[in-house]
């Protein structure tokens, strides 16, 4: 980076050599005409003083009363003053024209010593520019995390509250996930001394990308004479027991895919939802075991299901409905 010395020096000198020139040509223009002052003008001769001065007979006889005076003498015309060479005022003005022009020459030699001592500055070295690298790939966007449903305790205390938060939801499938739903024959939940309490499971799921999985659980339950689950509960003359519902999501739910099939396996704990009150667990939790997988050829990637539900040694098959059991592939 040059200096910037150099460059106020010029200017101060330009600066300066003009308003010399200034100084100059007022000099010039108050300077007087001439070499030599005006030679001053010669006063009139007065008259020699009459003898009579203090006799008005003089007077008396040469205008008598009734007379008209004399015309007065003309008056002498005004005597210049004495001309030195120029005014006082110009005077002045050339005295302080001489001091400027006197200030402005020593600001100019100033000037001219500085170009001289700085005009001639080394050139700056040539600062070496970035190395020019080729510049990284810019790497793929990664996609942001899909969220997880929050945890289900494993073992909730009949009664706790808390249940039912994840009933209304599902995980995105994404590119290549898949949704199902089933719905199951009977199966025997609990044998008693007589008789026994059965269940007709529904299950629903959906998977998405990077484990994200959820599944639902709907288990309407009966006691019934006899010990296996009829077909129908109703013609068979059992007591309803009300719904038990259970929702687990991953990794507590594990999920194992084949192609389109899908394995479920996992622990849900069940809660009921009484009227006017908030779901609360029953403290039961069942370890259950699903399969699913398409029935038939994938139409626009929809198929009906079926599959089946472990609970034990009892087992579920999937009901021949193609409204009530379905799967959707995604992708």
């Amino acid at each position: 980076m040059e200096s910037s010395a150099p460059v106020a020096a010029w200017v101060v000198l330009g600066a300066a050599l003009a308003a010399l020139a200034v100084a100059a040509w007022v000099l010039a223009r108050t300077r007087p005409q001439g070499g030599r002052p005006a030679p001053r003008a010669a006063a009139p001769e007065r008259p020699p003083p009459s003898r009579w001065a203090q006799d008005d007979l003089p007077g008396f006889l040469e205008t008598p009363p009734g007379t008209a005076p004399p015309p007065a003498p003309p008056r002498p015309p005004a005597v210049a003053a004495p001309d030195d060479g120029a005014p006082d005022g110009a005077a002045a003005g050339r005295a302080v024209a001489a001091l400027a022009a006197a200030a402005l020459a020593l600001v100019a030699v100033l000037a001219g010593v500085a170009l001289l001592v700085g005009g001639d500055p080394a050139p700056p070295a040539a600062v070496p520019g970035p190395a020019t690298t080729a510049a990284p790939p810019t790497p793929a966007p990664t996609p942001p995390p899909t969220p997880q449903p929050p945890p289900v305790p494993a073992d909730p205390l009949p009664g706790e509250r808390g249940a039912g938060q994840l009933a209304a939801r599902s995980v995105p499938l994404g590119d290549d996930g898949v949704s199902a739903r089933l719905a199951l024959g009977g199966l025997v939940l609990e044998r008693r001394a007589v008789g026994v309490t059965v269940g007709y499971p529904g299950v629903s799921v959906t998977v998405g990308e990077a484990g994200a999985a959820l599944a639902h659980l709907r288990l309407p339950a009966w006691n019934c004479l006899g010990d296996t689950a009829p077909a129908d509960p109703v013609a068979a003359g059992c007591s309803p027991l009300g719904t038990e519902h259970a929702d687990l999501p991953a990794p507590a739910l594990g999920v194992t895919r084949d192609g389109d099939a899908l394995r479920l396996t996992g622990r849900f704990a069940t809660y009921t939802r009484p009227n006017g009150t908030p779901p609360a667990y029953t403290g039961r939790v069942y370890e259950l075991s699903v399969t699913v997988a398409p029935a038939a050829p994938l139409r626009d990637g929809e198929a009906v299901a079926e599959g089946a539900l472990f609970l034990g040694t009892e087992r579920a098959q999937s009901l021949p409905d193609p409204r009530l059991s379905r799967i959707r592939v995604a992708g």
